[in-house]
């Protein structure tokens, strides 16, 4: 692994944690509001005489450890990224994983709330009068929370790994005048003066060289800032399409105000009146 593949991975880590675990605390937060107050209410409506402060005290020693389990999510979604890991190491993972996340939750909340229901309400609670039945129970509802935590460390994973691998491959660019670009499961290092031009096709970018062209998933904004990073003067001339400036041989009208550009290659690129502006240099 290089220096710059190290620093985006502990770059993605940190946001991860970071972003991840602000989301999920601020969720978690609001449902225990919005539970406790329901259960008030619940409780009303059937004619239960119960303090208001008692529900809150029930939702809260099950959020608290929530809260605290989370940060061992983080560590295992660190370990066994949904993205990368093998479904055959996954499977006995997240069984094992989400099985010591409820045992963990489930009898730290219920030891929390019988020895403290006494003390603060005067009430003999008792959380396991049947044990099957309790953890059975509370069981379905961890196995939710866990999933929809893991989810969502997953999808910031995701969004970050995205913005850090930009950021990496335009400094790459910046200091070796070189392109990163992933086609199909190879990532090409090319020289940024050999390229001509570039066209968006759905998720992709067919990027042009006098020697062929490459596949590439990345987006043509992205494509252009590496290109500025590697001090190459790319220019938007369509919103399909991407070309080098230097590689400009003629510029013809073609009506409507649109354009018609050819390459020193050849290859001919329709230019929209749209990007006119931006083609005034050239």
């Amino acid at each position: 692994m290089t220096r710059t593949e190290r620093q985006i991975e502990d770059g993605t880590d940190r946001r991860v944690a970071l972003y991840a675990g602000l989301f999920t605390y601020a969720m978690t937060l609001g449902h225990l509001a919005v539970n406790s107050a329901s259960r008030v209410t619940d409780l009303e409506r059937i004619g239960q005489e119960m303090a208001p402060a008692f529900s809150w005290f029930i939702e809260a020693t099950s959020v608290v450890y929530i809260l605290l389990l989370f940060i061992g999510l983080i560590l295992l979604e660190r370990r066994f990224p949904l993205a990368s890991t093998r479904w055959t190491i996954a499977i006995p993972v997240h069984i094992a994983g989400v099985l010591g996340y409820a045992t963990l939750h489930i009898f730290a909340m219920a030891w929390t709330r019988e020895a403290l229901a006494p003390l603060l309400f005067g009430i003999d609670y008792r959380f396991f009068e049947d044990p099957v039945r309790e953890f059975v129970y509370e069981l379905r509802k961890d196995v939710l929370t866990y999933a929809s935590h893991f989810l969502v460390l997953s999808g910031f994973r995701a969004i970050q790994t995205h913005r850090m691998e930009a950021i990496g491959a335009r400094a790459e660019a910046r200091q070796t005048h070189r392109l990163t670009l992933k086609c199909g499961g190879r990532i090409i290092r090319l020289e940024a003066d050999r390229f001509d031009s570039a066209r968006a096709a759905g998720n992709y970018v067919e990027v042009h060289t006098p020697a062929g062209g490459h596949l590439a998933r990345i987006t043509l904004s992205e494509l252009e800032k590496q290109l500025t990073e590697a001090g190459i003067d790319a220019v938007r001339v369509h919103r399909s399409w991407l070309v080098n400036r230097a590689r400009i041989a003629e510029i013809a009208p073609t009506g409507e105000g649109d354009v018609a550009i050819t390459l020193e290659s050849g290859a001919r690129i329709p230019g929209s009146r749209r990007y006119r502006d931006r083609l005034a240099a050239a």
